[in-house]
């Protein structure tokens, strides 16, 4: 059966999502300036990788929702989450089922808190770029793990996404950070795409040694050895993917380095737990960030 389903953000994943669930739902995405003319202007979203085509969806700039059933997607970056979720929450009503899908830490509760009901929480390792507005690269058709919604499950597994139903998805938000910790501030200082992490093996399990333990002391059972080993599986599959953090530098917009490491670093002080080199990546990210803005 089609459904209604919104994609608030017009990213890399966002776009990616939209594109893939077009042909057989009613999609619509929620883009402005830019992004929404190049949408108009194009016909839809422009695929390459692993997909190609160009896929037809609809455009609106405002967050306007049809009081029907719908499946509200946020794909938006970390940090723009408050306040899409602050725009959204008046034009919610009860039918709307919403999925935040952000990297880092603390999604859920925030979401929660400012919409004020249950939300569902994925945890996604589909790997994409963004070309251009509205212009995507699809590079790694990763897994999402999903709590067990009958609905939004069988929406990834219609449109030949992987996808997982599990019973507490915190465990992939944790080995989801491992990644975005070790990957996305190492290659935005290097500058580089994520195969060059393959040859600093020792690098990457010292950022990864570091993790672990803040990880077990907030209840998640991750181990070093898998967890290192899933990071350098990651490097290879993902290898010619420009991380996200890389690609907001290079744009000169932010990056979610608070929501990754830095949240990591916090959760680490709650517990007394040393972790200074990803304090350092922290520190050194947030000065990339302030010289990319100067310079655009």
């Amino acid at each position: 059966m089609a459904l209604g389903i919104h994609v608030v953000g017009a990213g890399a994943l966002g776009c990616l999502l939209a594109a893939a669930f077009a042909p057989t739902h009613s999609v619509r995405v929620v883009a402005r300036g830019a992004t929404a003319r190049a949408l108009r202007a194009r016909g839809g979203i422009q695929l390459r990788g692993l997909r190609t085509g160009l896929v037809p969806v609809e455009v609106q700039e405002d967050f306007d929702l049809a009081p029907d059933p719908l499946v509200v997607l946020v794909t938006v970056k970390a940090y723009d989450l408050e306040s899409a979720l602050r725009e959204l929450a008046p034009r919610l009503a009860p039918a709307h089922l919403v999925v935040v899908l952000q990297n880092g830490l603390g999604i859920l509760s925030l979401a929660r808190s400012i919409l004020g009901r249950d939300v569902v929480r994925g945890v996604t390792f589909l790997a994409a770029n963004r070309l251009r507005p509205g212009e995507v690269e699809y590079n790694a058709a990763g897994k999402t793990y999903l709590p067990a919604r009958e609905e939004v499950v069988r929406l990834w597994d219609e449109a030949g996404l992987p996808v997982q139903a599990v019973e507490d998805v915190r465990t992939y938000v944790w080995r989801k950070l491992a990644l975005n910790a070790v990957i996305n501030p190492v290659t935005a200082l290097l500058d580089c795409d994520n195969h060059l992490l393959a040859g600093a093996p020792e690098l990457t399990r010292s950022l990864v040694e570091e993790l672990v333990p803040v990880a077990v002391a907030a209840g998640i059972p991750l181990e070093v050895n898998e967890t290192h080993e899933k990071v350098q599986a990651s490097i290879r599959q993902t290898g010619h993917n420009t991380s996200s953090m890389l690609q907001d530098i290079r744009a000169g917009r932010r990056t979610e380095i608070d929501w990754i490491n830095g949240a990591l670093v916090r959760i680490a002080a709650q517990h007394g737990i040393p972790v200074p080199r990803h304090s350092q990546l922290v520190e050194l990210v947030r000065l990339l960030e302030s010289r990319a803005s100067r310079h655009p």
